[in-house]
């Protein structure tokens, strides 16, 4: 599986998904999809920029589920619905192509200060504070 997740193209993913997003741009559609699209695809071209794929990576991801629940709440035409199930599908492979290109680039998802298990601070000490490391 990680070798297939490596051997994708994530350049060729976000364009793929800027393509189909604009497509469905003009009907009933998820208005979030092109500009998350668009971001990838700006984010993706600059080569020192690992903050904005961070960024992205964690939109493509979170817009999934906003698109699971758009997809359960509106009412769209056939070839529309079919589009939008086609982005959907398309973001699970983005995602995850994007975060072994940032785990290339030496990044990690450390906006939450957790470093993978560790969850002990500066100073060593677990998550809590004791009663003597307060006086």
């Amino acid at each position: 599986m990680a070798d297939f997740i490596q051997a994708l193209d994530p350049s060729k993913l976000v364009l793929l998904g800027t393509v189909l997003s604009f497509t469905t741009s003009a009907f009933v559609a998820p208005v979030y999809n092109l500009p998350i699209f668009l971001f990838g695809h700006i984010a993706q071209e600059s080569s020192e920029a690992i903050q904005s794929l961070q960024l992205f990576t964690g939109l493509v991801a979170a817009s999934g589920i906003y698109d699971i629940v758009w997809l359960a709440r509106n009412e769209q035409h056939w070839l529309m619905r079919i589009v939008t199930i086609l982005i959907l599908i398309l973001k699970v492979p983005t995602a995850f192509a994007f975060a072994s290109s940032l785990r290339q680039r030496g990044a990690q998802f450390s906006g939450l200060g957790v470093r993978g298990n560790d969850l002990s601070g500066a100073t060593g000490e677990g998550p809590y504070l004791s009663y003597s490391s307060i006086n």
